[in-house]
């Protein structure tokens, strides 16, 4: 059996595996485990959820590897590329942030490298994972309807983006700042939001808007029909 271990920044990752992604993979052979939230330190009772502490992600990855010998399993991650730790950039030889697409997969070739474990395939969000709420806005009001306005001037501040993708990661336009600026309250239940608006607007249509997004999901759906 075909089996993938997600690790995932948050909760909002880890409910989107849980409860779209397993079910969709599981239809092209890929199991999904259940995911692994980010170690934020060495204690291995400790808070998890966060892209902030390198040091405890790496070695919390090379246990997973080390532990897990199964040939028929892989490994990804599900983290935004937005306020993603200097060490990592540092592997692709960045010195501040990145945000274009090309330094994006730089990032991620980095870290594979690095990790030199042909079962692991890296995968960040550019530029954090709410950028597939914002491709489909009509989903998000239908979800949100009390909040119209917000939503609405949402949508004519990110017309001119072709991709939900490129929405840019300032700290006030970032793509959970916009969604946490149109409807009050979007924080309180981040997760669960994220998972509910990407439920009423299927994946079909968040794939159509991130192109990246896809990409990893199409790789995952490849592997798992392959004999």
């Amino acid at each position: 059996m075909k089996r993938l271990v997600v690790y995932c920044e948050g909760q909002t990752e880890e409910m989107i595996v849980e409860r779209l992604l397993r079910n969709h993979l599981s239809h092209y052979g890929v199991k999904v485990e259940r995911p692994i939230l980010a170690a934020t330190s060495f204690d291995p009772w400790g808070q998890r959820g966060g892209f902030v502490n390198w040091d405890a992600i790496e070695f919390d990855l090379r246990q997973e590897f080390f532990l897990d010998t199964d040939t028929n399993a892989r490994f990804t991650t599900l983290l935004d590329a937005y306020a993603m730790p200097d060490k990592v950039l540092r592997l692709a030889g960045f010195t501040s942030p990145v945000t274009a697409e090309a330094d994006v997969a730089s990032v991620e070739q980095a870290m594979e490298a690095f990790f030199s474990e042909p079962r692991f395939k890296a995968y960040l969000q550019r530029h954090e994972l709410e950028a597939l709420l914002l491709a489909d806005i009509d989903a998000l009001e239908r979800v949100f309807h009390r909040h119209r306005p917000g939503i609405q001037q949402l949508r004519a501040d990110i017309a001119a983006f072709t991709s939900a993708e490129d929405i840019n990661h300032g700290p006030s336009t970032h793509p959970s700042a916009r969604l946490a600026s149109a409807i009050a309250g979007y924080e309180d239940l981040k997760a669960s939001n994220a998972y509910f608006v990407l439920a009423e607007a299927g994946l079909d249509a968040a794939r159509a808007k991130c192109p990246r997004f896809s990409a990893w999901l199409a790789h995952w759906e490849q592997w798992g029909m392959q004999p």
